[in-house]
Formats: C-alpha cells, structure tokens, sequence
C-alpha cells in the first residue's frame, strides 16, 4: 500500500489552488511544506486544506512563503512520523518558521560507534587525464 494517497507540489499561493487541496472529509489529511521562492520555510501537518488557510492568514506565517506543496497520506497514524523526519532532515535555517524539530517517539535512538569517519576516495581528474595525454 502506498503511504502517498494524493499530492500536489509547488503550487503558487492563491485562494483557487488552496481551495483546490483535498479537505478532510476527502482524505486530505497530511504534511504540507511552505515555500519563499524554492526554499522550505515551514513544514506542517493535519488537514491540510484547513492548515494551509490558516497559514496564509497568519500574521508571523502569512507574508513568508509564495508556494506550496501538500501530501495527503493514506495511513494518518504515520503524519507525526514523516513530519518529524522532514523537520529533521532539513537544516534550521530552511525551516526558519518552524520552532520545533520534531519528535521521533517510538524509533530507539542508535549512537555512532566510530568518530572517526573513513576519507571518500575520489579519482583527481574523474578519467580525463587519460584522454589529455594521448593528444
């Protein structure tokens, strides 16, 4: 089964597109991300239509953010989940109106073992110099 049920991404910010998301009753509970231009500035969830009127309305959330993106998913218990795991992928500075980072309740947290990181081995010139050198 597919966590995604609905979806619609970067959709500018006015009252026919917000009007266009799927209300509650029609299964358009889930995450919706606020965006300035292509930067993610807020990320939310519940019902999305609702949510998104009201951030549009907001006087700290209302001026922010141009466009939108919204996912309706077809397991509701999963929303706090995937929100928190967006909040938490993103850094502070992309998520400037969010004032939490989410919560991950029920995932055992792990600890890094080793410090120290292996170094990427990364060829110098990516195969070029073969070619340089027979001309």
């Amino acid at each position: 089964m597919a966590v995604i049920s609905h979806r619609g991404e970067m959709w500018a910010r006015n009252a026919k597109n917000i009007n266009g998301v799927l209300g509650s009753g029609e299964g358009g509970k889930g995450i919706y991300i606020l965006f300035d231009g292509s930067t993610p500035v807020y990320v939310g969830r519940g019902n999305i239509r609702t949510r998104i009127r009201k951030a549009r309305a907001s006087q700290s959330r209302g001026q922010s953010w141009d466009h939108f993106s919204w996912y309706a998913l077809s397991v509701e218990a999963h929303c706090q989940e995937l929100e928190a795991l967006l909040l938490r992928m993103l850094p502070p500075f992309l998520r400037m109106l969010n004032r939490q980072r989410g919560k991950l309740k029920s995932a055992k947290k792990h600890t890094e073992q080793d410090v120290v990181a292996e170094p990427i081995r990364r060829p110098h010139s990516f195969g070029r110099h073969k070619a340089l050198r027979k001309k």
